[in-house]
């Protein structure tokens, strides 16, 4: 006499096994995932740092050859776009610059700059740096 089966599915003790399988390799890979998603927010942070002191550096660049010396300033952005006490560099900079300006790791923090002169005339130029978050870059 032939026993016939007929299994058409996981038994419970297979799924359980299963699924204490994978929280295992959960439990493994979340701690390592969330370090490098905040690391990942604060090498953004710094490369945008960088192309915005890029970008003033060209703004600065401009203005000089259209209006003349700009001297130091400092910069600071917000949601509507950049402010400084120059309105035609302002509009410059507005009109330059549209990349995000808001921090990747810092929630509600804008990028803010301050342009200092190298030397007592600005004849060496500008030193240019630019914070975002808790990045830092100087140029």
């Amino acid at each position: 006499m032939k026993k016939t089966t007929n299994n058409k599915g996981f038994s419970l003790i297979e799924l359980i096994i299963v699924i204490a399988i994978m929280a295992v390799l959960v439990a493994i890979i979340a701690p390592n995932l969330t370090k490098y998603l905040g690391s990942s927010k604060k090498n953004t942070d710094k490369k945008n740092a960088d192309e915005l002191a890029s970008q003033i550096q060209t703004c600065i660049t401009d203005y000089e050859t259209e209006n003349g010396y700009i001297g130091a300033c400092s910069i600071s952005w917000s949601a509507s776009g950049a402010s400084t006490t120059n309105a035609t560099f302002q509009s410059m900079l507005n009109a330059a610059i549209t990349s995000s300006t808001a921090s990747k790791e810092v929630t509600n923090s804008y990028a803010t700059a301050n342009v200092a002169l190298k030397g007592s005339t600005g004849a060496d130029g500008y030193t240019i740096t630019v914070y975002l978050g808790n990045a830092s870059v100087q140029k």
